[in-house]
C-alpha cells in the first residue's frame, strides 16, 4: 500500500500541534495565572512580546492544563484571509472533533460574517469550552481584524476562549485594546524571568551561576539566560543592541560550548525553521541526525519536538533561526550548499519549500523545474497562493517565460480572479504565439482559465494525445490532466459518458509518484460524472466506496473542484424526488465550494429547484434570495443566465406565477448542452399543459438522448400526448418504456406530485399490468406536505403503496410478511383516514 504523501507546504505537520514540552523547561505558574486573569473578562488574552521572551512555552504550559484546546500555528502565507480562515477552521475542527464533535463544513472564502455566525451557533450548541490558542499571530497581518479571526477576538462565542500570541506587532493591530483594555495583554514585564527563577532554572540543570549579575546583565530576556546556561559563561560586555548579544553571544559561547560537529549540525540545519530527521541528514550528510537533533532537545537548544502522524518533527525557534543565519552569512557558498540540499530532499514530497529552498539558494533554474513538474497538482491540492507566488518570484528572474506566465494565470483563476486570470491568459498566448511548437502547459492552462469552446476542445484534442505518451502514463500530472479533461468535457459536452471515463482514469491511477488524496477526491469527480450522464446507481455506489474509504466532506474550498462529490449526492437525491435532502447535500456544497462560482451556482440552482418541488414557502423565499448570487455572465464556457432565469421560472411556478414562469420556459427552447436545466424548464411547460412544446425542447437534447433523467422526460411526455390523443395502447407502451429507464436509475422525481398527468397515467397503467408495480407504487405514495397522506402510519403507507398495486390481498400480506386479516385491518384504517369507501378511491388520492 503506498503512504499518503504531503503535496504542499501550506499545512506544516506543526501547525496544529502543541510543541512537547523540552528538556530543562521551567514551569511558571504565575504567566500561566496571568493569562488565566486576561481570559477572565472577554475570553481573550494577548500574549506579546519580542523574539526570545518565551510566549509560546508559556503559553504552551498554560495550555497543557487545559481540558480541550486547538492549536494554531500561523505563518507567512497566513497574511491571506482565506489560509487564516483555513487555519482556524482546521484548527477548532481538530479540537472538537478529539471531543467527539464535528463541526459544518464552512468555506474559508465565504462571507467572514456567514461563516462566524455559524461556528459562534454550533460552539454554543456543544455546551463544551474550548481554548484556541494562535501561535505567532503577527504573521497574520494587518488587516487580520476584519476577518473571521477578528470576529472571534472581538465577540468571542460562549464557550470559547482565545489566546493571540506574537511579537509586538500583534500590539499595533490591538492597539485600541491595549489602550482601553490593558488588562488582555501578558507582555514582556510578565514573561521575563525573576531572579528566583533564574535560581530554579539553575538548579534544575545542576548549574552553579550569580543569578543577582545574570538578571543585571540579561534583565531577565529569557532567551538570553538560557544561552548563558547552554553557553556556561556570562557576557564580559553589555552589546549595543539585542540582535548583538544574540549574534555574539550564540557564536562566542553557546556553539563554541558544544563539541565542533554538533555546532556544524546546528547551524546548517537552522536553515528549516522545521526539520524531519530525514531532511536533516540530507542537509548535512549526517548518518547520526536523528540523534543528534534528540541531543539538541535534551541540552535545551531552542528547538521543540512534535509527534506527528507522519513522524517526528522539530522546529527551532525563531530567533534562533534568525541569529544562526546573522553568523552564517560569512559562508554564503556553504549556505547555498544546505539550501540545494533541501531542495533536493524535500522536491518530492514537499514541492513548496524545496522551491524556496532552492529560490534561496539562487538556483532559479531548478526552482523552475521543480515548479513545472508539480505546478498541476499543486494547484489540484489547493495550494494556488503558493504557486502564484513562486511563479511570480520566478518571472521577476525571467520575464519572458511563457509557461511560468500561464502558470501564473492558472493559479491566478484558481485562487479566485477569473477576470485577471484571463487577462493573463490572452498576453501569455500572445507572447507564444511567435512559437510554432504547442505547448503542453498552454493547454492545461486552457482548461483551467479559457472560456472560448474552441480553444478550450482544441486543447482537449491535443492533451488526450499527450496522455497517451511514456511520458504522461502512470505519472502524477496523468490523474490531474484526466480530471481536468473530464471538466473540460463537462463545460462544453460532446458525449456525455467521458467527463466518467477521464474521472474513472484518474481513480484508478496507481503510479509510484502518484498523491494518493487525487485519487479521493477524483472517486468525487466519478461520482459527479456518472450523475452527468444519468448512471445515478452508479454514483451512489461510488458515493458510498468514498465513505467507506474514509472520505470527510470536510474539505479546503482551495482544492480544485473540491465538492463534487457532495454535488453528485445532491443531484442522486433530487432524481429520486427526495427535495429536502438534495437541499442539505447542496447547501453543504455551498459551505465547501471555495472560489470557483460554478459550483456556488449550480448549488444555487438545485437548492431553488428543490424548494420548488418541497412547496414550502419559506425554503422558496430563501432560494429566491439565493439565486440572486448566481453569475449573469458566461464563465469557462458555462451561460450562468440560463441558470438563474431558470431558477426564477421554477420558483415562480411553486408561487402560483404559472404564466411568468411558462414564459421564460419558452425563452429556452434550445439549449442542448444543458440537460438538466432543460428538463427542469420543459416540465414546467409539460405541467402547464403545453405538451408539444414540451417534447420539442426534450428532443432537442440530442447528445443527452440516452441520459436517463432525459429519455425518461421524453418517453413519458410523448406518452401524455398519446393519453390525451385517445391513443391508450401506445400511452401504456411509452410509459412502460419510460419506467425501464427511471426504474434501473431511480428517478422518481418526473413521477413526483406536481406531476398530475403523469400519475393520472401511471394510476392507469399499474392496473393494465406492468413490471415495475413497486416503483409505481413507491411513486405514487409520494406526496406533498399537509397531503392526507402524511396522516398514515408506517405501516399503514406500506399498506398502502401495495394498494396502489394490481397485487391482491393474499398477495400484498405475503409480500409484507403480515397476516391477511393484520391487511384488512391497516386497509380499513386507510381508508378511514383518507375519508375514501374503495381502494379506487383510495389510489385516486394521490393523483
Amino acid at each position: 500500500m503506498t503512504v499518503p504523501r504531503r503535496l504542499t507546504g501550506n499545512i506544516p505537520p506543526a501547525r496544529f500541534r502543541l510543541p512537547a514540552r523540552g528538556t530543562g523547561a521551567l514551569l511558571r505558574e504565575r504567566v500561566s495565572d496571568a493569562i488565566e486573569r486576561a481570559l477572565a473578562d472577554r475570553a481573550v488574552s494577548v500574549v506579546s512580546a519580542p523574539s526570545g521572551y518565551g510566549k509560546t512555552t508559556a503559553v504552551a504550559d498554560w495550555a497543557t492544563a487545559q481540558s480541550s484546546l486547538s492549536w494554531l500555528l500561523l505563518n507567512s502565507l497566513d497574511t491571506d484571509p482565506s489560509h487564516l480562515n483555513r487555519g482556524v477552521l482546521d484548527a477548532l475542527g481538530r479540537g472538537y472533533r478529539q471531543l467527539g464533535f464535528e463541526l459544518p463544513s464552512l468555506d474559508e472564502r465565504a462571507d467572514p460574517g456567514y461563516v462566524y455566525a455559524a461556528l459562534r451557533d454550533t460552539i454554543a450548541d456543544t455546551g463544551v469550552e474550548m481554548q484556541l490558542v494562535v501561535d505567532d499571530a503577527h504573521h497574520a497581518g494587518e488587516g487580520w481584524r476584519r476577518g473571521l479571526l477578528g470576529m472571534l477576538a472581538d465577540e468571542p462565542p460562549e464557550h470559547l476562549r482565545m489566546v493571540l500570541v506574537g511579537t509586538t506587532l500583534l500590539d499595533v493591530t490591538m492597539s485600541r485594546e491595549r489602550l482601553l483594555d490593558p488588562s488582555l495583554f501578558v507582555g514582556a514585564d510578565e514573561l521575563r524571568f525573576t531572579e528566583e527563577e533564574i535560581e530554579r532554572l539553575a538548579q534544575e540543570a545542576d548549574q552553579t551561576v550569580d543569578s543577582t549579575a545574570l538578571l543585571r546583565e540579561t534583565h531577565g530576556w529569557p532567551i538570553a539566560v538560557r544561552m548563558v546556561m547552554i553557553g556556561g559563561n556570562e557576557p564580559t560586555s553589555v552589546a549595543t543592541t539585542a540582535k548583538t548579544f544574540l549574534g555574539d553571544y550564540v557564536r562566542d559561547y553557546v556553539l563554541a560550548a558544544l563539541d565542533p560537529d554538533l555546532a556544524a549540525f546546528v547551524l546548517a540545519t537552522t536553515i528549516c525553521k522545521e526539520v524531519t530527521a530525514d531532511l536533516a541528514a540530507a542537509i548535512t550528510g549526517s548518518s547520526d541526525a536523528a540523534e543528534l537533533l534528540e541531543r539538541c532537545v535534551r541540552l535545551g537548544l531552542f528547538v521543540d519536538r512534535f509527534s506527528t502522524p507522519s513522524g517526528v518533527v522539530f522546529r527551532w525557534h525563531g530567533a534562533f533561526v534568525r541569529t544562526c543565519a546573522d553568523i552564517r552569512r560569512s559562508d554564503p557558498d556553504g549556505t547555498a550548499t544546505r539550501h540545494r540540499a533541501a531542495a533536493a530532499h524535500l522536491a518530492s514530497t514537499e514541492p513548496v519549500r524545496s522551491i524556496e529552498h532552492s529560490l534561496r539558494a539562487h538556483d532559479a533554474k531548478t526552482a523552475r523545474d521543480t515548479l513545472m513538474s508539480r505546478w498541476v497538482t499543486l494547484l489540484m491540492n489547493g495550494s494556488g497562493i503558493e504557486v502564484e507566488s513562486a511563479a511570480s518570484r520566478l518571472l521577476r528572474e525571467s520575464p519572458g517565460d511563457t509557461d511560468l506566465q500561464f502558470v501564473l494565470a492558472c493559479a491566478t483563476d484558481v485562487v479566485g480572479d477569473h477576470h485577471l486570470a484571463s487577462e493573463m491568459m490572452s498576453r501569455a498566448e500572445k507572447s507564444a504565439a511567435s512559437s510554432a511548437i504547442q505547448s503542453t502547459t498552454a493547454d492545461i492552462a486552457r482548461l483551467f482559465v479559457c472560456d472560448d469552446p474552441g480553444k478550450v476542445c482544441g486543447a482537449v484534442t491535443r492533451l488526450r494525445q499527450v496522455t497517451t505518451t511514456a511520458a504522461y502514463s502512470g505519472s502524477e500530472h496523468y490523474a490531474a490532466i484526466n480530471i481536468l479533461l473530464g471538466w473540460a468535457e463537462l463545460r462544453n459536452p460532446t458525449n456525455p459518458a467521458l467527463p466518467a471515463e477521464y474521472f474513472a482514469s484518474a481513480a484508478r491511477e496507481d503510479g509510484e509518484d502518484f498523491d494518493p488524496s487525487i485519487r479521493q477526491r477524483a472517486l468525487g469527480h466519478l461520482a459527479f460524472g456518472l450523475t452527468w450522464a444519468g448512471r445515478f446507481a452508479d454514483a451512489a455506489e461510488t458515493l458510498t466506496q468514498m465513505k467507506t474509504s474514509g472520505w470527510s466532506s470536510v474539505a479546503s474550498g482551495r482544492t480544485y473542484a473540491n465538492a463534487s462529490g457532495k454535488a453528485a449526492a445532491g443531484y442522486v437525491a433530487y432524481w429520486a424526488g427526495e427535495s429536502a435532502a438534495c437541499a442539505r447535500e447542496f447547501s453543504d456544497v455551498l459551505n465547501i465550494s471555495g472560489h470557483d462560482p460554478s459550483f456556488a451556482a449550480v448549488a444555487r440552482m438545485m437548492i431553488a429547484y428543490a424548494a420548488a418541488e418541497g412547496a414550502d414557502a419559506s425554503a422558496i423565499r430563501r432560494a429566491a434570495i439565493g439565486i440572486q448570487e448566481i453569475p449573469i455572465e458566461t464563465l469557462h464556457g458555462v451561460p450562468w443566465q440560463v441558470f438563474r432565469e431558470s431558477s426564477i421560472a421554477m420558483l415562480e411556478e411553486a408561487s402560483g406565477n404559472l404564466d411568468r414562469a411558462a414564459r421564460i420556459a419558452r425563452k429556452y427552447t434550445q439549449c442542448p448542452t444543458l440537460p438538466v436545466v432543460v428538463v427542469a424548464l420543459a416540465g414546467i411547460l409539460r405541467r402547464a399543459g403545453e405538451y408539444g412544446e414540451a417534447l420539442r425542447m426534450l428532443r432537442s437534447l440530442h447528445l443527452f438522448s440516452e441520459v436517463s433523467y432525459v429519455k425518461t422526460a421524453t418517453l413519458m411526455t410523448a406518452a401524455v400526448i398519446r393519453r390525451h390523443a385517445g391513443d391508450h395502447s401506445l400511452a401504456h407502451e411509452l410509459c412502460e418504456a419510460a419506467l425501464a429507464v427511471a426504474a434501473k436509475e431511480n428517478v422518481r422525481l418526473l413521477f413526483a406530485p406536481r406531476e398530475i398527468s403523469a400519475r393520472k397515467l401511471l394510476s392507469e397503467h399499474i392496473h393494465a399490468g406492468s413490471q415495475f408495480e413497486d416503483f409505481i407504487s413507491a411513486c405514487l405514495a409520494s406526496d406533498v406536505a399537509g397531503s392526507q397522506v402524511e396522516a398514515l402510519s408506517v405501516r399503514e403507507r406500506d399498506v398502502f403503496r401495495q394498494l396502489q398495486t394490481s397485487r391482491t390481498l393474499p398477495e400484498i400480506a405475503e409480500v409484507l410478511n403480515l397476516s391477511i386479516n393484520t391487511v384488512k385491518t391497516h386497509q380499513r384504517a386507510i381508508y378511514r383516514k383518507l375519508g375514501v369507501a374503495s381502494r379506487r378511491d383510495a389510489v385516486r388520492t394521490t393523483v
